[in-house]
């Protein structure tokens, strides 16, 4: 990689790190290691060698991260090797009390569904508006209760 587009690469990753560690569930081509290591300028060689691995084990090193096969204990040696930290983050995607209700209203409804299936069965079955009043009414009382019943 060319000086100057090793600088942009560089200026690049810089811009996005600027607010703290990437929390992006996209990685760059190619993955991390091996674009910081081109954005500083290191060559493949010099990377091995800072890792004390051969060129090709670290060539393998940053296939596997890019595949995301890589271990955290070789990902963290790799990423120190860089001058780089390893910071491993789970971020909900929603909150966890949204992510608890979501899922007491899908256990609520999933029940109601076969309350209200035996019910037709009998030609007793329920209006669809009452039938969510009570899913709603039964995912309250799961969060209420909470515990690991939700998730079974």
């Amino acid at each position: 990689m060319d000086r100057k587009r090793s600088a942009l690469r560089r200026q690049q990753l810089d811009r996005r790190f600027e607010t703290g560690p990437a929390l992006t569930s996209s990685s760059p081509n190619g993955g991390w290691l091996r674009s910081i290591r081109e954005a500083l300028g290191m060559t493949l060689e010099s990377f091995a060698k800072r890792l004390g691995v051969s060129r090709q084990a670290a060539h393998q090193i940053e296939m596997s991260e890019a595949s995301e096969s890589i271990t955290v204990k070789r990902l963290r040696s790799a990423a120190d090797a860089l001058g780089c930290d390893l910071v491993i983050s789970i971020v909900p995607r929603h909150s966890l009390t949204q992510t608890v209700r979501d899922q007491a209203l899908n256990v609520a409804t999933q029940r109601m569904k076969r309350i209200n299936h035996s019910m037709a069965l009998e030609q007793q079955s329920v209006a669809p508006e009452r039938l969510r009043q009570m899913a709603e009414e039964i995912a309250d009382d799961l969060v209420e209760r909470g515990g690991s019943a939700l998730w079974e």
